[in-house]
């Protein structure tokens, strides 16, 4: 199903949204600072909250699925008694995840891979993608060092997403994948998509990939790795790097984790936190 929404009634979707579902956006007000500051993923109540024109986001959104010192349980001993109190967080309602790029929406498939999939599943990050909804926005353009047309996660996807949005002028249009997808763009305030506006999203998104780097065949960048493995190349990049793991902060994709055990000073209670790990580490490969 294709829609088109007049910007003028941005307001009323998202409005309706806000009353049903508790919802997560780009923003600017989650602590940044006047001189330096980056859009980054938190809860909004309107319009005036949305960054809906940012370009890229300091922070990927899979914080809001995996997230960063993330307290897992407490303990309280007593004697020979011990107590446990779970601390993972649980949504009690659905959350609408509303404007991720493309790029982190395939990332986020990635990571449902790791958590979801074969042997290992972590049930709460499992429920909480259950009861999420996620209404992608394509880019306007692009960045610098942006590289989706390489890896097939964008400037346009097929999958993993409700709905998909693209700014088209004086409208967005809207892709549905899913049942929920189409009912979320059932409002009378919705038009359907004609042709015109079909043409005005292919040349927006023809834009943006004639913009971008040019493309790229990992499968070749696997070989080209092995017989430069001990090139001079790594020397300027490896000279600069401070281990200091920013990178792995700020990947979509990177999950390595460690847990930690806070105690009291007496031991007779504590709390085991889950926080992120780096493969840049110093220590990350010392057992």
């Amino acid at each position: 199903m294709e829609k088109v929404l007049d910007k003028a009634h941005f307001s009323r979707f998202l409005g309706d949204l806000v009353t049903k579902y508790k919802v997560i956006g780009p923003t600017k007000k989650g602590g940044a600072t006047s001189t330096y500051t980056y859009t980054t993923f938190d809860y909004v109540k309107g319009v005036e909250d949305l960054e809906i024109d940012y370009k890229s986001s300091m922070l990927s959104p899979k914080r809001i699925y995996f997230p960063d010192s993330q307290p897992l349980y407490k303990y309280e001993k007593n004697g020979q008694n011990v107590k446990l109190q779970d601390l993972r967080e649980v949504w009690d309602k659905e959350r609408v995840l509303f404007g991720l790029r493309p790029c982190d929406i395939t990332a986020i498939l990635c990571l449902d891979k790791v958590f979801m999939e074969d042997s290992f599943v972590d049930h709460y990050y499992q429920d909480k993608r259950r009861k999420s909804i996620i209404i992608g926005l394509t880019c306007s353009e692009t960045r610098q060092h942006c590289f989706c047309n390489s890896l097939g996660s964008g400037p346009d996807i097929e999958s993993g997403y409700d709905l998909l949005m693209t700014d088209i002028g004086d409208s967005y249009f809207f892709r549905a994948k899913t049942d929920l997808g189409k009912e979320l763009i059932s409002a009378d305030y919705f038009r359907d998509a004609t042709d015109q506006d079909r043409e005005l999203r292919e040349a927006k998104l023809k834009k943006v990939k004639e913009g971008l780097s040019e493309k790229v065949d990992p499968a070749k960048i696997i070989s080209v790795m092995a017989d430069k493995y001990n090139d001079e190349l790594w020397n300027e990049f490896s000279d600069n790097c401070f281990t200091c793991g920013a990178c792995n902060m700020v990947c979509p994709t990177c999950h390595c984790f460690t847990i930690i055990d806070k105690t009291s000073p007496d031991g007779s209670e504590g709390t085991r936190v889950l926080v992120w790990d780096s493969c840049h580490f110093d220590s990350s490969l010392k057992l």
